[in-house]
């Protein structure tokens, strides 16, 4: 009987503690926590961190390496011109061009004037690392490895670079490797190949002429001299910009563009413009366009009649290319033996 009596008691006594423990837990904690609402903000949180992780693949890495792949392009041709000097190799460029897009320097050598450091892509994943820091107390961490840039289509550069990067806050943590890309548009940069065969004097900008393959004649070649502009030929001879930065003068089987010199801009410049070449651009600097390799020919309303391009010449291929068969003038240079 007194063991049930202190059964009873212990279990009274057990109730009295319970209670009490609750009482405090009521009365010390703040009045403003919420279970349920704590969950919600970790929720967010999370989420936050989440979107900021997509985005960071999806757009952040993707437009600051076009942004910054657009730059190193500009910061090596202007190293180019300043050098005078083409890239050994492609090899060679595509170093070069991962050192700058990372670095902002070319073989160690500081390229501060025409290639300030806050426009490497080191400098704008810092930035956003800073942003995400300061925003939502977000660290993150950035490993960045084998840089590829190339082309597929005649007016745009591909680049690409793999990137691995850990994400991490308070309540989450991401660790991913991906392969970002980009596409840059060639239009409005310099040709490099003009600036370092005429000491940087002769500044071409790249520009598709938008002139169809069965529009070309007379006027349509005097208009697309007079303004520079470049263009694309199915199954071209012609090299792509980036071959432009080692003279690889190769034909390009995707990508080939050429431009026609402009004899005027030479004299205004005082460069040689009585030239026995093809003044197609990769040919007229090159040793294996002239009389001994090809059949030239002078065009009539071109380089005679109107005589606006004087001593224009040009080889059969791109008579033919051009639509000039019915306007050809003299042939200055014999076929090939």
């Amino acid at each position: 009987m007194a063991v049930k009596q202190l059964g009873k008691k212990g279990m009274f006594l057990t109730f009295i503690a319970i209670s009490l423990i609750a009482a405090l837990i009521i009365i010390f904690t703040p009045s403003d926590i919420n279970l349920s609402g704590n969950a919600q903000a970790i929720k967010t949180r999370v989420s936050n961190v989440n979107g900021y992780v997509l985005d960071l693949e999806s757009v952040y890495l993707e437009r600051t390496l076009q942004a910054t792949g657009t730059k190193t392009i500009i910061a090596l041709i202007k190293y180019m011109e300043s050098q005078q000097i083409f890239f050994t190799d492609f090899t060679d460029f595509e170093d070069s061009f991962s050192e700058v897009l990372l670095d902002g320097t070319i073989k160690g050598e500081d390229i501060q004037s025409y290639y300030p450091e806050h426009n490497t892509y080191n400098f704008w994943l810092n930035e956003i690392k800073t942003t995400a820091k300061e925003t939502f107390n977000i660290d993150t961490v950035y490993g960045i490895s084998n840089i590829r840039v190339y082309q597929t289509t005649p007016w745009f550069i591909n680049v690409d670079a793999d990137i691995s990067f850990n994400v991490s806050s308070e309540t989450a943590s991401w660790n991913k490797t991906a392969a970002i890309k980009t596409e840059i548009e060639i239009e409005s940069f310099d040709d490099p190949y003009y600036l370092v065969n005429t000491g940087g004097s002769y500044v071409n900008k790249i520009r598709g002429s938008g002139t169809k393959f069965d529009e070309w004649g007379t006027e349509k070649v005097k208009d697309f001299i007079r303004d520079g502009n470049y263009t694309h030929w199915e199954s071209s001879n012609a090299p792509s910009f980036l071959q432009k930065f080692t003279n690889d003068l190769s034909a390009s089987s995707c990508c080939g563009i050429e431009s026609l010199v402009n004899p005027n801009t030479l004299a205004n410049l005082g460069l040689d413009r009585d030239k026995d070449v093809s003044y197609v651009d990769y040919l007229f600097w090159s040793t294996t366009a002239d009389c001994d390799n090809l059949e030239l020919y002078t065009v009539k309303g071109i380089s005679r009649g109107v005589d606006e391009f004087k001593n224009f010449k040009l080889d059969f291929n791109h008579i033919v290319k051009y639509n000039l068969l019915d306007d050809i003038a003299e042939q200055v240079c014999p076929p090939p033996e």
